[in-house]
């Protein structure tokens, strides 16, 4: 966020964001699972081939953790999104000097190429990516799901939200270094930019799996999107999702989704009205889209503005993340 409005070069910031560039660097598995290296299917790069000598466990190294190290398990956002923070702080220059660089290579280049490595490993045949191994059986399987409270938990599924972490780590790392496997770096971001649109609704939504809901992942989709140059101005389907975030506006200027979407898998109003955090996620996409109407955008940034607290916070309103259906 710091490096998205330009404050991260700013002394006052400096301690506390190389402090965050030196936990990431503490937090990347450095060594695959046991039994990978020996066995018949090790390669480096890393593919997504399975072997019991490896207890069937995706690859790892370069990649980072659900929470922290010691969990052990890649998750393919993860991954992307502590290359995309990596990236952006290590390439952050001074404004005045910009042949100076704001924070010191905390990693190397050989650390960042196996993130990227992971990241490509992730891809399913579709050209979508999932969560924490590529796909690996049927959807028939979700028939044996014993739980009472969690769905589509059997197998993994391809995700816009993950897709699009994936396709935007990838994208920045691409404009770094751009002689690192640029034949499988552009197979991959075509694949997964074309799998997208796959997956929007005709109402231009798509089903978010791991926020609230339509609002969460029409954010990343559109995000995907424009990497490659798709906006309001040129693409049917960024106009589609625009409409959609639209036609659901408050009266106030905010959005504001239940969790009852994921349940139901149509769109649903929360029951206490603007949500500042989805009402900030539909703001977002619509900025990614180049949307060109200023008005509704003005109305959403003043409700956000608006219940701002004195201390700079924002208060705790209706929840926003989601697993696998339920809450």
């Amino acid at each position: 966020s710091l490096t998205g409005i330009g404050l991260a070069h700013e002394a006052r910031y400096e301690p506390m964001l190389l402090q965050a560039l030196k936990f990431l660097e503490t937090q990347q598995f450095s060594e695959h699972c046991q039994g990978y290296e020996t066995s018949s299917l090790y390669s480096d790069p890393p593919t997504a081939k399975l072997s019991a000598q490896f207890a069937y466990r995706h690859p790892r190294k370069g990649g980072w953790g659900f929470s922290t190290k010691c969990q052990g398990y890649i998750v393919s956002d993860c991954v992307s999104e502590a290359l995309k923070a990596v990236l952006l702080l290590q390439t952050t220059t001074d404004p005045k000097d910009t042949s100076q660089k704001v924070f010191p290579e905390v990693m190397s280049f050989e650390r960042l190429r196996w993130a990227v490595d992971i990241i490509l490993s992730m891809q399913n045949d579709t050209g979508g990516v999932a969560s924490y191994e590529t796909r690996r059986g049927s959807t028939k399987l979700e028939v044996l799901n014993a739980a009472e409270v969690f769905g589509r938990i059997m197998v993994e599924y391809d995700y816009p939200e993950c897709t699009t972490s994936c396709v935007t780590a990838v994208h920045l790392f691409r404009k770094v270094y751009p002689d690192y496997r640029p034949k499988d770096v552009e197979s991959f971001m075509t694949r997964a930019v074309d799998w997208i649109p796959k997956d929007q609704r005709e109402d231009g939504s798509w089903y978010g799996s791991w926020g609230i809901c339509f609002t969460y992942a029409g954010f990343f989709a559109l995000e995907s999107l424009a990497t490659q140059g798709e906006t309001y101005a040129n693409s049917e389907r960024v106009q589609r999702a625009c409409k959609f975030f639209l036609d659901r506006q408050n009266a106030d200027g905010g959005w504001g989704e239940s969790y009852k979407s994921c349940e139901t898998g149509r769109w649903c109003d929360h029951p206490d009205g603007s949500q500042v955090v989805q009402t900030a996620w539909v703001v977002c996409a619509m900025l990614e889209a180049k949307f060109p109407n200023r008005e509704p955008l003005e109305r959403a940034v003043r409700l956000m503005m608006e219940r701002q607290q004195e201390n700079g916070e924002w208060l705790q309103e209706g929840i926003e993340g989601v697993f696998n259906k339920s809450w």
